[in-house]
């Protein structure tokens, strides 16, 4: 049994050293993609994007939306256009990110009751840019509006400056961030989608790893160094890749919480331990499939699929709230989800490890799953059947 065992391993460390893709796709593409997405978003996010205004009126309540616009730190003024064609031509050339149209007569409008309309066009086809241009040109307009409507009342003489404002916002509110006090979206984007993408490396790598056997036609010989044991087969491959693939997931953590500085509000060891059960849980998750689909096209169909709509089914890039209840429930299916709510228990609220403690226990359950359906990897690595 020990020889079987150890052939098994030789024989996964011989397949790792032949192929360079595994190196490539366990170390230097999740790091480097981790990377990538902390340094982009080290200052908090998008900031300063580049707009641009049609001023149709330039009048003094133009020009003051103007410049509060411009004290404002989501956008940033870089041309201003004669008419609608000059802009519209350079949000195509990419030059700006979107734009501002103030129309003739705003001032006398405004002032006469009259409603003019201020309009704003966005490229939505960069989200995050597009969502800080919305939200200052919103904030803006608004401001403008309470602005005219309290000059307006008081020319009048009818409300004093306390009645005015009593009258514009009769009910002030406090808004508390809770867990991300700095509105930070590295906080929340880098918690959720750097987990992600290593989920979906570590199970396009195990599904790579066990369909090229069948591939290739190398299934027989793989089950036969083990002795005919598909744990022991599967033992001999996964082992090595588990190892790898939690020092990366630890050398992400140390970039995440250490160099970067996101959020660690709990005992390290609570998210150290976490990497490997997150490993073992995306590996099992990826066995699966492959038991259920025994087939290189299907099985590495079924973890791809999977793991690129955990981004939104998981809500990464849509709020859960958003969500046909059917949905929602997808993104409870694969590991992802569950890790991703102990990080945020864990890393960035830091509460007690005791009510953790099912998530943990949800990363245990995906290891186990696959166990009962190895009878149907074993068959095919045995009796193969060639699908195209």
């Amino acid at each position: 049994m020990r020889l079987f065992f150890n052939e098994s391993i030789k024989r996964g460390l011989v397949q790792l050293v032949r192929r360079q893709l595994y190196w490539l796709v366990m170390i230097v593409l999740p790091i480097g993609c981790s990377i990538f997405l902390l340094d982009l978003m080290k200052d908090g996010g998008v900031h300063r994007v580049p707009v641009g205004i049609v001023d149709l009126d330039n009048s003094m309540v133009s020009r003051r939306i103007e410049r509060n616009l411009m004290a404002m730190q989501q956008v940033d003024i870089r041309q201003h256009y004669t008419n609608y064609d000059e802009a519209i031509k350079a949000l195509q050339r990419g030059d700006i990110y979107g734009f501002i149209v103030m129309p003739e007569r705003l001032e006398h409008k405004a002032l006469s009751g009259q409603e003019p309309v201020v309009s704003y066009y966005i490229n939505y086809a960069y989200f995050p840019p597009a969502s800080m241009q919305y939200k200052g040109f919103k904030t803006i307009t608004m401001l403008a509006n309470g602005a005219i409507a309290k000059t307006t009342l008081e020319a009048t003489g009818l409300l004093t400056d306390r009645g005015v404002m009593t009258l514009l916002q009769p009910i002030l509110t406090q808004v508390h961030a809770l867990g991300n006090p700095w509105l930070n979206y590295s906080y929340y984007l880098n918690l959720s989608f750097i987990p992600c993408l290593l989920a979906l490396f570590i199970m396009l790598t195990t599904s790579f790893s066990i369909g090229t056997e069948l591939k290739y036609g190398t299934c027989r010989e793989w089950i036969a160094s083990a002795g005919r044991s598909i744990e022991f087969a599967l033992l001999g491959k996964l082992a090595p890749h588990m190892f790898i693939f939690t020092c990366t997931g630890w050398m992400i953590q140390f970039l995440m919480y250490r160099v970067y500085g996101l959020p660690l509000n709990c005992n390290p060891w609570h998210m150290i331990l976490a990497m490997p059960l997150f490993v073992l849980a995306n590996q099992g998750f990826a066995l699966l499939m492959m038991c259920i689909a025994p087939n290189f096209r299907l099985g590495t169909t079924l973890c791809t699929l999977l793991g690129m709509l955990s981004f939104s089914f998981c809500g990464f890039s849509l709020p859960e709230e958003a969500m046909y209840p059917w949905v929602r429930a997808i993104g409870y299916v694969v590991p992802i989800k569950y890790y991703f709510l102990l990080s945020i228990d864990q890393a960035l609220n830091g509460i007690p490890f005791y009510y953790s403690r099912y998530y943990y226990a949800a990363l245990i359950v995906f290891v186990a799953l696959p166990w009962p359906l190895l009878w149907r990897l074993k068959r095919e690595c045995i009796k193969p059947i060639y699908v195209p």
